[in-house]
């Protein structure tokens, strides 16, 4: 769907006297001499997703006086006399397609054959000015996404002062064909291309081997390739018309601000000797037309939907408390978390843990925990160690459908949590009070908070009152959730849900019907409206407890009800019941780490049968790769024959120019017994699968979500007595986007941390992948003696010195293992280094990275001052427990104007699961992917803060603090697990529905069969914890 909104035009306009038919262009004065500062910029963007990366190539004061709108904005009529005639000059985009069509050029075409002032062409921008003038636009030699070329130039116009052969990216895969130049246009620049794809590939893959980290049809070069020359600059020989091949604004292109510059200089030396008046600035009203503000917009403007602000009381009634506990106490979060928050398969409540299971990391610092439900631990006057449940904050459940509109807001009271209500919300894109979008909703939702005076207390361990600024996180409760990939529809601006994706059924709306549909068993985005929480620092092993007051329960929330605590005695006494239970679970904790350390190793040998193990990867002697092939009980939803068709008809996509680059996907999927405890409602089989997934492979963004979905009388009888669960169980190395303060490698100078900003985002996306080295990698003459089994989680050396017979031998035979052991490690350890010195230098790998991280910086400048949108680490290998990735950090510092929501919601989805551009990669990923939901695989999981600052009582500086931490959903779980009522009566285990999602990105250096290990591949980092799930309880299914 698409929600763009053209401003209205003030009626002040209709009144001057422009005469712009008559007069432009032709008997107009212009004064000499004019800066460049004042020149005014029109951008016209092609839905490019680099096109707001050329803002960077401005300087600051020329920011000014740029505007930038989509090629189909306005009828051509319209913009010829309402906008054109203010501005000096005119910037036309990079985009998909070809410059012929209209869908794709827009108002382009008639800008260029209309408009003789000075005109900058990018990439399909400059095919187009090529096209336009006469000339014929082909086909390269090959494709080239994301890959650098040496530019050779004649030294003129938007080259001058720029060194020969200088580098510059390239993303295109049409180029203007030179023997058809007329005349009028003068080749400036070009370049040889050299194949980089060879004209015969092996198709025959082994694929019991995994992903070959070298991939060296990416590498290689051949003696009998000859480069061709390509062109990569134009110029009109008359008019101030210039174009480039490449992309100047990529941020591993040189000396872009220099053509910048350039093209700035040439528009000043046309101004010289031409007659045109001089507006001194642009009409407000046309600064409204802009998609992102380049510049602060006055009141009376009116702003689009994307950016508009809801205008609410100001007044806050919400204040929050903070219990830091002794610093001796920190105990496993785990069972933190299990004997507090955790509710069983009956519950219709939600519990959540944002686990930085990845120990130590730098992302890893802090684990987020809570849950609609919390049990107390009782000491006196119960039997030991026995639970009860306390009387927590009133929060809500919060889950919405794109394809109805329609929000479910589950909330729960108090004081009993059996009873809750449910308000459904109806978004309504004819009535001005009511959001259009979830994303407006949300915005809306988290000012019911206030943006400046949620006023925290912070209190220690002896009871004493501490400063703000020694809290050293920035999550004060929130929205804590998933946004899942299907979000896009109110995102993507352009976006029209394709009707094989619509729902019929009728069981929404007005309509009293039951609803069978997957819209409220996988709801596109569900959040928790958490207004308690508990915190670990694992760096500083310290723990938070913390609660949200509602000082005045009768003020109106966008939920329709009062959320929160209602009073301080209440949130004390709520913090107090969690500190102690907490202090009672860390003195157990204590006494029984022994015991548990046995138990955990008892568990990580239970697969071992007599004489033998049973692990989860096939290790090989000669290949010395892990198995990538699928394991039982999944099944994918394609076959492999049409994984690699699909992969095909994306590689042709990305020839024709459609693409730079596809994000395919597939889902791997299981039904999965839950074998229940004793007590239905306390504990939840999932977990017991997530305590596996979190050890085997443990990750940064590591996180368990239970979500009770969506039910009401309409659909049945057993309203208020039983819910179904919608369950995530990730293990994400990747994050999507984070707000808070600013990164401490960035803050070196400042001394009070209080007077950080906390608007400073963060993005790191992840493109490149290579299996860790594991297993032996011995040579065959070296003879390490080691058995070839199938037993990936452990070194060699460990499982010799195990076994039955390395106990019985003598102390010369075990030597002599070790040695060998020794040896097995270090070929291991040669093997991983030249895995991680291989994906560093892969031209695929990297050129799949770089089209990501230009698409991000795009999507930043949105939201952010596009002078503080910055790339501080570039290409990082990143190594995990099972995967070498290839990552990037992206940084910049929001608009003030910007909320979080709306910073979230210009980003999403992210770039790393679609591709680039990234609307149009959207399009064909939906065809490509026969519409087929993604769900929650390819969103965003994590919170979206509210705001809170120091209490005036400490007389401490008031410094709004709030954060947003989201990662992307891959290497994840997703569990929907059906009502359940008298769980244990039940003579079989429920079944949940269990997926897995896996893709991969396609660039024209993909190789199908590759690309189809590698999706096979990253599904094991999942797979394995569920297998071995199932064979731990094997014996209760028999």
């Amino acid at each position: 769907m698409q929600h763009t909104q053209t401003p209205i035009m003030p009626s002040s306009v209709e009144s001057r006297n422009l005469d712009m038919d008559d007069s432009f262009g032709q008997n107009w004065t212009h004064p000499t001499g004019r800066s460049a500062s004042s020149l005014r910029t029109l951008i016209v963007d092609n839905y490019d997703s680099y096109t707001f990366n050329l803002l960077q190539l401005f300087e600051e004061d020329q920011l000014k006086n740029v505007v930038v709108i989509r090629n189909d904005q306005f009828e051509w009529s319209q913009f010829e006399q309402e906008v054109l005639p203010y501005f000096d000059q005119i910037i036309l985009s990079p985009g998909p397609g070809r410059p012929e069509r209209a869908q794709d050029f827009g108002i382009c075409t008639q800008i260029l054959q209309t408009a003789h002032i000075p005109i900058f062409g990018v990439c399909l921008g400059h095919q187009g000015i090529g096209h336009i003038h006469g000339a014929k636009v082909t086909y390269g030699p090959e494709p080239v996404h994301g890959q650098i070329a040496k530019i050779h130039h004649d030294g003129t116009g938007l080259f001058a002062g720029i060194p020969q052969d200088f580098e510059a990216v390239r993303y295109h895969s049409l180029v203007i064909h030179e023997d058809s130049l007329p005349e009028d246009l003068i080749s400036t620049a070009w370049c040889v291309s050299y194949p980089l794809i060879p004209s015969h590939r092996n198709n025959e893959v082994d694929t019991d081997t995994d992903i070959d980290s070298e991939n060296m049809d990416t590498n290689a070069t051949s003696n009998d390739l000859t480069g061709a020359k390509s062109i990569m600059g134009i110029q009109h020989a008359t008019l101030p018309h210039h174009g480039v091949q490449f992309h100047p604004e990529s941020i591993c292109t040189k000396y872009g601000k220099q053509m910048m510059s350039n093209f700035f200089k040439i528009s000043q030396e046309f101004y010289a000797h031409q007659n045109r008046p001089e507006f001194l600035d642009i009409p407000e009203y046309i600064r409204c037309y802009s998609v992102v503000p380049t510049s602060k917009l006055s009141s009376t403007c009116q702003v689009p939907k994307s950016v508009y602000q809801y205008n609410r009381k100001p007044s806050n009634p919400y204040s929050l408390l903070i219990h830091a506990l002794d610093p001796a106490i920190f105990p496993d979060p785990e069972l933190v978390f299990s004997s507090l928050f955790l509710t069983g398969p009956e519950s219709k409540a939600a519990s959540w843990w944002l686990d930085s299971a990845r120990q130590p990391h730098p992302m890893s610092r802090f684990s987020f925990m809570g849950g609609i439900e919390t049990r107390r631990w009782q000491h006196e006057g119960h039997e030991r160690g026995q639970r009860e449940t306390t009387t927590g904050a009133a929060q809500a459940v919060i889950q919405y459908s794109t394809l109805h509109q329609e929000i479910n807001v589950r909330r729960f009271g108090n004081q009993d949590r059996t009873n809750t209500d449910l308000k459904r919300i109806r978004l309504n894109a004819t009535n001005n009070h009511v959001p259009t979008t979830f994303w407006d909703w949300m915005s809306e939702l988290m000012k019911d908070f206030g943006r400046d005076n949620v006023e925290t207390t912070v209190v220690g361990p002896q009871g004493d009152i501490r400063p703000f600024g020694e809290v050293p996180f920035d999550f004060f409760a929130g929205m804590v959730g998933y946004l899942g990939y299907e979000m896009k529809r109110e995102s993507l601006e352009g976006y029209h849900t394709p009707v094989e994706q619509q729902c019929s059924c009728e069981g929404h709306g007005d309509q009293v019907t039951d609803c069978i549909c997957d819209c409220e068993r996988y709801p596109d985005a569900s959040f928790v409206l958490a207004t308690q929480a508990v915190v670990f620092d694992h760096v500083e092993k310290r723990v938070y407890v913390l609660g949200v007051m509602n000082n005045n329960p009768d003020t109106q929330t966008s939920i329709g009800a009062p959320i929160g605590f209602p009073s301080y005695s209440t949130c004390n006494n709520w913090i107090q019941d969690v500190s102690e239970s907490i202090q009672y679970i860390a003195s157990r904790n204590c006494s029984g780490a022994g015991a548990r350390r046995k138990s955990v190793l008892a568990t990580s040998s239970s697969n071992k049968t007599e004489g033998h193990s049973t692990p989860y990867l096939l290790k090989q002697r000669h290949r010395r790769q892990s198995s990538a092939g699928l394991l039982s009980p999944f099944k994918v939803d394609v076959t492999e024959k049409d994984y690699l068709k699909a992969i095909q008809d994306s590689l042709d996509y990305i020839h024709e120019g459609e693409s730079y680059e596809l994000c395919l996907t597939t889902q791997f999927r299981a039904k999965i017994p839950q074998y229940l405890g004793n007590d239905p409602h306390q504990g939840d089989p999932a977990f017991e699968l997530y305590k596996i997934l979190r050890k085997l492979n443990s990750a940064p963004f590591s996180a368990f979500l239970s979500m009770p979905t969506a039910l009401d009388a309409r659909h049945g009888p057993h309203e208020g007595d039983m819910v179904g669960k919608l369950i995530i169980l990730s293990s994400s190395p990747e994050r999507f986007l984070k707000i808070g303060q600013k990164p401490a490698d960035e803050r070196q100078d400042v001394v009070d941390q209080g007077d950080v900003s906390s608007r400073t985002v963060e993005m790191k996306p992840i493109k490149g992948t290579v299996a860790v080295a594991k297993g032996c990698f011995c040579k065959e003459d070296e003879g390490c003696g080691v058995d070839e089994r199938d037993d990936d989680s452990s070194e060699h050396a460990h499982d010799d010195e195990d076994s039955d017979s390395a106990r019985s031998s003598g102390p010369r035979d075990a030597s002599e293992r070790r040695q060998r052991g020794d040896r097995c490690a270090e070929a291991r350890q040669r093997e991983d280094r030249r895995r991680v010195d291989s994906l560093s230098k892969n031209i695929k790998e990297r050129a799949e990275n770089l089209m990501i991280v230009d698409l991000i910086r795009n999507d930043l400048a949105h939201v952010c001052s596009s002078k503080s949108v910055r790339v501080p680490y570039l290409m990082n290998v990143e190594s995990y427990e099972t995967v070498h990735q290839l990552v990037t950090t992206v940084r910049g510092e929001l608009f003030d104007h910007v909320d979080n929501a709306q910073a979230v919601r210009a980003c999403f989805p992210p770039g790393s699961m679609t591709g680039a551009p990234k609307l149009r990669s959207v399009q064909l990923l939906d065809s490509l992917e026969h519409h087929v939901k993604r769900g929650v695989y390819s969103g965003c999981l994590g919170y979206i803060g509210i705001p809170a600052v120091a209490s005036e009582s400490t007389g401490t500086k008031k410094k709004v603090r709030t954060a947003v931490d989201m990662s992307v959903v891959i290497r994840t779980a997703v569990l929907s697990v059906p009502p359940v009522a008298n769980a244990k009566d039940l003579p079989e285990p429920v079944v949940a529905d269990l997926s897995v999602g896996a893709g991969g990105a396609l660039t024209i250096l993909s190789d199908a069969k590759e690309e189809w290990r590698e999706v096979l591949l990253k599904s094991r980092s999942v797979v394995p914890s569920v297998t071995s799930y199932l064979r731990q309880h094997a014996g209760l299914s028999s």
